[in-house]
C-alpha cells in the first residue's frame, strides 16, 4: 500500500515527479507493460499480510525487496510453512520456493537465495542485520554532543511534555509535526552550541531513515533479477 513521494524520487530511477501520490505497485507494473510487450505484471496494492497461502503458493520464485526486518521475517515465516513434509517427516522439495532476499543501506548491499528448510532463512541470520541506533537517555537529556541527540531529545521527552497537538502520537509524514520537533531541536541546539539541525535531518531521525543510494538500489536489484533468472533457467545446477 506503499504511495510514492517527494523523497522517494532521487532514490531510484524508475519514478517520476508525476507518479507522486500514485501507488508504487501500480506504477511500476504500468511501466514495465509498457515496456516489455511479452510481460504481464499485475500490481497487488494491499499488504503482503493479507494475502493467504495459496496466493504464495502460486509462485515458483518470490522476490524479497521489503524495507523492514520485521515484514522480511512476516515473508520468511509465510514461505517456510508452505514448505510441507511427508508421514516420515522427510522434507518434499517439490513444495520448496526459492526466496531471493535483497536491501540496501547506504552504499552496501546484498542479494542472496533462501531456500527454507535446506539454507540459512531470514530467522537463522537476523543478527546479520545492523541494530537500530539508539542514543542513551543521559547523553541527549544531559549532554547532547550532535544535533541528532537535540532532535531525539525533543522527540522522546519535549514532545510527551509539552503535547503541541494533544494527545496525536508522533506521524512522521506530517509536514507540522516535523516542524515543530525541528524548531525545538534547534532552541536546544542553540543552548549547546551545535549546529547542523534541519528540517531534513528531522525527518530522518524522527523515522529512522537511513540515506538511500540510487546506484546501490539498481545493483541489488539487478543481482536480484540475475539469481531469479538463474534459478529459473537452471544456469545455477
Amino acid at each position: 500500500m506503499d504511495t510514492i513521494d517527494l523523497s522517494n524520487l532521487n532514490r531510484q530511477f524508475l519514478f517520476r515527479e508525476s507518479d507522486i501520490g500514485q501507488s508504487k505497485a501500480e506504477v511500476a507494473a504500468r511501466f514495465v507493460n509498457n515496456r516489455v510487450n511479452d510481460v504481464q505484471v499485475i500490481a497487488h496494492n494491499c499488504k503482503i499480510q493479507d494475502k493467504d497461502l495459496n496466493f504464495y503458493r502460486q509462485f515458483s520464485i518470490v522476490i524479497c525487496g521489503l524495507d523492514s526486518i520485521v515484514a522480511r521475517r512476516w515473508l520468511n515465516a509465510t514461505m517456510c510453512s508452505i514448505v510441507q513434509f511427508d508421514s516420515d517427516g522427510e522434507l518434499d522439495p517439490s513444495t520448496i520456493i526459492p526466496l531471493i532476499d535483497g536491501g540496501t543501506e547506504g552504499f552496501k548491499g546484498n542479494a542472496r537465495v533462501v531456500f527454507p528448510f535446506f539454507t540459512p532463512c531470514i530467522e537463522c541470520t537476523l543478527d546479520l542485520y545492523p541494530p537500530q541506533i539508539n542514543f542513551p537517555l543521559c547523553t541527549i537529556a544531559h549532554t547532547p554532543r550532535l544535533p541528532e541527540h537535540c532532535i531525539e531529545y525533543v522527540k522522546v521527552i519535549l514532545w510527551d511534555e509539552k503535547k503541541p497537538f494533544g494527545d496525536e502520537p508522533i506521524d512522521g509524514d506530517s509536514p507540522e509535526h516535523l516542524t515543530w520537533i525541528m524548531e525545538r531541536a534547534l532552541e536546544r541546539a542553540k543552548e549547546f552550541n551545535i549546529t547542523g539541525v534541519d528540517f531534513r535531518l528531522t525527518q530522518g531521525v524522527v523515522k529512522r531513515i537511513i540515506p538511500a543510494v540510487a546506484s546501490t538500489n539498481a545493483i541489488i536489484a539487478g543481482s536480484c533479477v540475475l539469481e531469479a533468472l538463474k534459478l529459473a533457467s537452471n544456469i545455477g545446477s
